[in-house]
């Protein structure tokens, strides 16, 4: 290891334009190790010639910011900035973390006193709106899913990894934050105030509509929501009259991990396949499959799952895994396709890196991470978001365009799954209606 490091240090010297004596040395070193990275996340390895030109080209850059840039930055600021953009290069999930931030990260300092209440990533350079939580400081506020941030308090939003900007809204309660943002359809950008809250976990909601037809929302998983959901499910069992089809509501949902995922799914399907993994090697595919004895949905009954542009991570994992094996009708708008595997790499000075290392996959084999997944029906907008008034609130289930479209779907027969006469959830004895 020793004599590699003196080949690329040496190779470095006899490559490069800008050779300078001792008070360089230090510099030089640092330069190394950004533009190693930035070599291998380009794959540059396999070409050397590829690779030590641009080894020269950061050093030649590197060299005329910190000696012509109107103002000064220090190598800690240059270097920091490099490995900031390299992994807003790479894709939504993946962030740096400074040394201050890790410490953080270990000591379990995940929860803020308060937040807004949104899901963020930095995609296409813009701190993008993944999902609001229903009625929380950014719904309230008059944010919506798909909304672009382009200034927090007046600043304009350059460079920022996901995790800073996470950390931009989070602070003490009644904390109030102005913010600009863009949203698809309008002409000028909206300037909002979100004002700060302590954190309340998603809940698992249910309502009886017309014609017996449950309908759930989850706006978003916790450790909490498989139970919730069980609980749901089980009293349906003993509901009379029975229940005559399922309206799962998966919308504006893209907070959860893998493991929250698989569990709910597991209430559907049983011990069926629901979702695989892959990395860059084969030997890290992995496959999950679900408990046949949490399986709770044993019968033929019709089951409608609503997306959005909102709908990620552990949600698609939820509705890839329904749709493939408890034939569910997906209705709505194209999922966000943001379901990565991620891993916090620590680097020796103390700081980490937050990588995605793995894909995620329906069992079909279908790649979800940034593809996201496609409804079988599109979701009729009554009115396109950007027209409705800033703040207001969704309607309640029974008005709301698309769980009146997914009742339709049920009465005619979503995607065969059902015709004529309704089909009980459970037998007047309890045990599974058989399909």
């Amino acid at each position: 290891m020793q004599r590699q490091r003196y080949q690329m240090k040496k190779a470095l010297y006899q490559r490069t334009s800008y050779r300078r004596p001792g008070p360089y040395g230090r510099r030089i070193l640092l330069l190394v190790l950004v533009a190693a990275l930035a070599a291998l996340a380009a794959n540059l390895w396999a070409a050397p010639d590829e690779h030590y030109e641009a080894l020269r080209l950061a050093s030649e850059a590197f060299y005329e910011i910190s000696h012509k840039h109107v103002t000064p930055k220090s190598e800690a600021e240059m270097i920091e900035g490099a490995l900031r953009g390299m992994m807003n290069s790479l894709d939504p999930d993946s962030s740096y973390l400074t040394p201050a931030e890790y410490r953080e990260l270990q000591k379990g300092n995940l929860r803020p006193a308060a937040d807004a209440g949104m899901e963020l990533v930095f995609k296409d350079n813009f701190l993008t709106v993944v999902s609001v939580q229903d009625g929380g400081p950014a719904f309230r506020a008059g944010i919506r899913p798909g909304d672009h941030i382009i200034k927090i308090n007046g600043q304009l939003i350059r460079n920022l990894t996901t995790q800073e900007g996470i950390r931009r809204f989070q602070g003490n309660p009644g904390t109030k934050i102005k913010v600009m943002v863009l949203r698809n359809g309008l002409i000028k950008p909206l300037d909002l105030e979100v004002t700060l809250a302590p954190p309340r976990p998603p809940r698992v909601t249910r309502q009886m509509l017309a014609d017996n037809l449950l309908y759930v929302r989850v706006a978003g998983f916790t450790n909490d929501t498989p139970a919730e959901l069980a609980t749901v499910l089980k009293e349906a069992q003993h509901r009379r009259p029975p229940v005559t089809g399922v309206i799962l509501d998966l919308r504006n949902n893209a907070r959860g991990s893998l493991e929250q995922a698989v569990r709910t799914a597991s209430l559907f399907v049983g011990a069926k396949k629901i979702v695989s993994t892959k990395g860059r090697k084969l030997v890290t595919e992995q496959h999950f499959y679900g408990k046949e004895r949490d399986k709770l949905f044993k019968s033929n009954l019709p089951l409608v799952v609503l997306v959005d542009q909102g709908t990620a991570r552990a949600a698609e994992i939820v509705a890839a895994a329904l749709k493939s094996h408890a034939r569910a009708t997906l209705l709505g708008t194209k999922t966000f396709g943001l379901c990565g595997i991620t891993r916090v790499l620590p680097l020796k000075d103390g700081s980490a890196l937050i990588m995605t290392v793995a894909h995620c996959y329906t069992p079909q084999g279908k790649k979800i991470t940034g593809n996201g997944l496609t409804p079988d029906v599109e979701g009729k907008e009554a009115k396109p978001a950007a027209l409705r008034p800033v703040g207001a609130p969704w309607p309640p289930p029974e008005k709301d365009p698309w769980v009146k479209q997914a009742i339709d779907l049920i009465k005619k027969g979503a995607r065969g799954a059902w015709l004529g006469e309704p089909r009980r959830f459970w037998q007047d004895d309890g045990t599974a209606a058989k399909s």
